[in-house]
Parts: structure tokens; C-alpha cells; sequence
């Protein structure tokens, strides 16, 4: 019989996926009522060329010979109309395994007692044979001449046809090929996998009918998936819901005539408006808490990131946590009243000593991130023009392992005093961070890191005392460390001086009055 070869040829040309024969046969399989779908290639070897054999096997209800010829064979007919719990509505999908250009198709099933073998040639046309003996559900079975090396491509794009629109099936579909040396195919293992979204989380919705879950992508643009009984019908990044990636398995979706999109009625508006309940329901009301705990990861910043910079648009700033370098989280209000009293945003890409250092002073030390979206996006949420990498811009020291010499510390403190220095204590100790080039700095007190402006503030400038640490990490200090102790007035005098001079304060009267005092 003939199957009127130009339509079908034409109805073939519709499917841009030629691998998409898959989708539709399991399609028909769980129409059918099958709960289990085995899907085979074997290779049978040949002289010049070895012969493919696909096979699509179902338990389900199967055809008799009305079915077959009144709809099978019967283009844009089908049993499924108007009947939700099935996928399929138009009665056209069978023929997509046409292309793939098969020898011979043939289709073996039973039902009602008969037995049947449909078989197609190349051509499209068919005839009906019964079949000698009875049969469960359905197997459809693609022949075609084949070399090895295209065995071995058909095979790879088989596995990646069946997980683009299988992996979410409601039904057990299973994938086994043999090799090309004609092996037999080894055990089936599953294709399904578990319905989930790119996401640092997701939140779902489930109704009779329809599952629905969402997240705040990973990627850009974000991906939104819909499904029917978990068969692919549309993965799209069309901006459906910006930032937010989803998925939709419902009974209610349907594909188009030509398979490339999801019908755009009264179910599909419907499904949008679900998802987008669904992320200002479930989604925003749980992003700070999940913004918080990715803030709070020791490894890893990716959730954070994707996070945050979904979260900066949804969320009110203060609703906002930030990550700390090395992990851990400050509030919005906590970060911009550091921000406020500073003048700056301080940040490390490292978790380093003198950030540890801030971090245990409660100065909130932001993690640099290599993300130029989010280091583009801070300083405009948080209001802030200067933005100071801790270890470039600050330091700090420890106390010494030998202290102060206190006499010393205090002629200095004297001495720098009478010439008008703001000054309450003098250490010397090794200097960390951005002054561990100089020879002194100003501090707020040992193991308190200080910013740029304070370490190089001038003693003379201070409007309240501070603490000058000399840096046993310079040379000329280390040389002459050892005079602090064995004659610290003359020692005091020298650095007074070394302190004045940077200050432009030495004149000569100055100098004179420090001569004087030294050899008193």
C-alpha cells in the first residue's frame, strides 16, 4: 500500500532534529500505557557495509488492525484527541523516523488477540503480515546500511537525543548499544534523571496536573524548560522571567505542529502565571536566608555571586548580606555604616593575616571578587566611590616578641610632644601589610589595622593621640634597634629627628633644643 509519499516527505522535512524519532515513539509508547520503554541498537557487520538496528520497545496497549490503518498509516488523525492524559494530538509523529532515511521500518504489536507486523519501506509504503506469534505492547525496529564509524556517530547521537527529551520522563526509559563489531548491547541503563534547575536553589509548586520548579540561574540568559509527562517540549531562553530558570511539567502543555515550540493558549498563560507566583511566593521570600548561607560558605563564592546579583534587583538593600573574604556574611547596615565612617569599601581576594586581623576587629573585610558584574555592582548598592584592597591599602603589628624599651618610648613621647606631636605611646615591632616598606608608621594600637590615611598621617596632624610604631622590617630601624635599649636618650633623639624631618618640623632651633637635651 502507499502512505502518499509526498506528504509524508513533507511532514519528515518539519522535524529539524532527525534524532527527534525518539521523542515521538516514546511519546506514543507512554500515550500507550506503557511504564517501561527499552530503547536497543545492536550493528550487524558486513563485507563492505554493516546493517544498524534500532529498536523502541513498550508493554503497552498495542494496536489491532483498525488502529493501524485508520490512524498509523492514516496522516493527521489520532486517538489522542481531546484527551489531556495524552501527549501526542496531532497523529504525525511516527513518521519523524523517516528522517533518518531508514531500509525498512517495522512496526510488531498486538492487541485484542491479533498480531501484527507493519512494514515500511523507504518509499513509505507498507503492508500489513500477521504475525505467528502473540506479542505484548509495541516494538518499532529502524533498519539501515551503515559503516562502522557511522554506527559509532548514530550511537553518540542517540544518547544525546534521548537525554535532550527524555531525562525528565514520567515512564522508566532505558538505552543500551552494542558495539560495532557487533557486540550485543550490554545491560539497559536508565535515561531519567531527576527534575532539577542550574540554580544555587529552587523552590517548586505542585498541583494536579502540573509540577512547577524555579531558581535563580547560574547562567545568562537563564534557561526555562516545559514539559509534557516529562518529555521535552521547549527549552528556551527566552526572558520569561527574568534571572530565573524553571522548569514546567504539565499535562496541559502542548507542542506545536511542527515540534519547535509549546503552544502559546490559555494552559501555557496559565503555567507563566503559576511560575511567576511561584518565585514571588516561594523564591523571594527565602533569598535572603539563601543568600546568608551562601555568604557563609568557607569554599566556593559561584552561589553567592549568581545570588546576590539576582537579589540586588528583588530584594530591598536591607534585606542584603555580604560575603566576607574566606567566607562569613555582614548585613547591609552593618557594611554601609563601616562604608560611612571610613569613607571607603575595603576588600581582599585573599584570606591573609592582616585581613584576619580586620575581620577579628569587626572591620568588615569584603572578598574581591573576579566577578565584573558583582565588583561593578557593590560600590553602586552600597553608595561608596572608594573601594581599598586590605593588603595594598592598610597594616598593622603584632606586639613584639621583645617589648618597648620603656625608657626609650617615653623620652620619645616627650620629645616629639614639646615639638606639638599628637602622641600617647611609642612601640617598635615588625610592620605588616602596605607600610612594611617604611620605617615608622602612625596606628591606632598594635594588632589594629590602620588604612592608608592613618598609617601615613603625619604625628603632628593628630587631632587625638596616637601610637607611632617603628618598623623593625626596615634596615636602618633594625640597625639601630639595639641603641634603644643600651642608651635610649640619644636613641630617642635620633629618631625624634628621623620623625621631624619626614614632618618637615627640623629647624635649626629645633635641632639645637634636641642636641642640648641629649647631653643633659
Amino acid at each position: 500500500m502507499n502512505a502518499s509519499g509526498g506528504i509524508v516527505e513533507e511532514l519528515v522535512h518539519q522535524f529539524t532534529d532527525p534524532f527527534a524519532f525518539y521523542r515521538e515513539l516514546i511519546q506514543n509508547s507512554i500515550d500507550a500505557g506503557s511504564t517501561r520503554i527499552e530503547v536497543s541498537l545492536s550493528y550487524r557487520p558486513g563485507p563492505k557495509q554493516g546493517l544498524l538496528l534500532v529498536s523502541v520497545s513498550d508493554w503497552g496497549e498495542g494496536m489491532n488492525r483498525d488502529v493501524i490503518e485508520n490512524y498509523l498509516v492514516t496522516k493527521f488523525r489520532s486517538t489522542k484527541e481531546n484527551d489531556l492524559t495524552k501527549i501526542g494530538k496531532f497523529g504525525i509523529g511516527f513518521v519523524s523516523i523517516f528522517a533518518c532515511k531508514p531500509d525498512v521500518v517495522t512496526v510488531d504489536t498486538g492487541r485484542d488477540g491479533e498480531f501484527w507486523r507493519v512494514l515500511f519501506r523507504a518509499d513509505t509504503t507498507w503492508e500489513l503480515l500477521r504475525l505467528p506469534e502473540p506479542l505484548e505492547g509495541t516494538r518499532v525496529t529502524l533498519h539501515k546500511a551503515m559503516g562502522p564509524q557511522d554506527f559509532d556517530v548514530f550511537v553518540e547521537r542517540s544518547r544525546e537525543s534521548l537525554s535532550r527529551w527524555c531525562r525528565h520522563s514520567d515512564v522508566d526509559v532505558t538505552f543500551a548499544a552494542g558495539a560495532s563489531d557487533g557486540s550485543p548491547p550490554p545491560t539497559p541503563r536508565p535515561v531519567r534523571e531527576p527534575i532539577a534547575v542550574d540554580a544555587p536553589f529552587q523552590v517548586e509548586h505542585v498541583e494536579d496536573g502540573t509540577h512547577i520548579i524555579a531558581g535563580p540561574s547560574r547562567t545568562h540568559p537563564p534557561v526555562t524548560g516545559m514539559y509534557n509527562r516529562g518529555l521535552t517540549l521547549l527549552e528556551t531562553t527566552e526572558p520569561l522571567e527574568p534571572g530565573v530558570t524553571m522548569k514546567i511539567v504539565s499535562r496541559y502543555l502542548e507542542h506545536t505542529l511542527t515540534r519547535d515550540n509549546v503552544r502559546r493558549d490559555r494552559h501555557f498563560s496559565r503555567a507563566m502565571s503559576l511560575a511567576r507566583d511561584l518565585v514571588e511566593d516561594k523564591l523571594l521570600p527565602q533569598l535572603p536566608a539563601e543568600l546568608r548561607a551562601a555568604a557563609e560558605k568557607k569554599q566556593g563564592a559561584e552561589d553567592f555571586e549568581t545570588l546576590f546579583l539576582f537579589a540586588c534587583t528583588r530584594l530591598k538593600p536591607k534585606q542584603l548580606y555580604y560575603r566576607l573574604c574566606g567566607g562569613g556574611s555582614v548585613t547591609h547596615e552593618a557594611l554601609v555604616a563601616n562604608c560611612a565612617q571610613t569613607g571607603f569599601l575595603t576588600v581582599s581576594e585573599a584570606r591573609t593575616p592582616l585581613v584576619d586581623r580586620l575581620l577579628a576587629a569587626k572591620w568588615p573585610v569584603v572578598e574581591l571578587t573576579q566577578n565584573v558584574s558583582l565588583a561593578m555592582t557593590l560600590p553602586q548598592v552600597l553608595k561608596v566611590k572608594r573601594t581599598l584592597i586590605a593588603d595594598e591599602h592598610f597594616s598593622y603589628a603584632a606586639p613584639p616578641d621583645v617589648p618597648t624599651p620603656k625608657e626609650f618610648a617615653g623620652a620619645l613621647v616627650t620629645l616629639l610632644r614639646e615639638a606639638g606631636a599628637g602622641l600617647a605611646q611609642v612601640e617598635v615591632s615588625q610592620v605588616r601589610g602596605a607600610g612594611s616598606k617604611l620605617p615608622f608608621v602612625m596606628l591606632e594600637g598594635l594588632s589594629w589595622p590602620a588604612p592608608e590615611s592613618v598609617v601615613n598621617g603625619s604625628v603632628f596632624a593628630r587631632k587625638t593621640p596616637g601610637l607611632l610604631c617603628f618598623n623593625l622590617g626596615h634596615e636602618a630601624i633594625a640597625k639601630a634597634a639595639p641603641l634603644f635599649s643600651r642608651s635610649p636618650r640619644l636613641a630617642a633623639v635620633l629618631m625624634a629627628r628621623l620623625v621631624l624631618v619626614k614632618a618637615n618640623r627640623l629647624d635649626a632651633a629645633r635641632d639645637e633644643a634636641l642636641t642640648k637635651w641629649a647631653l643633659t
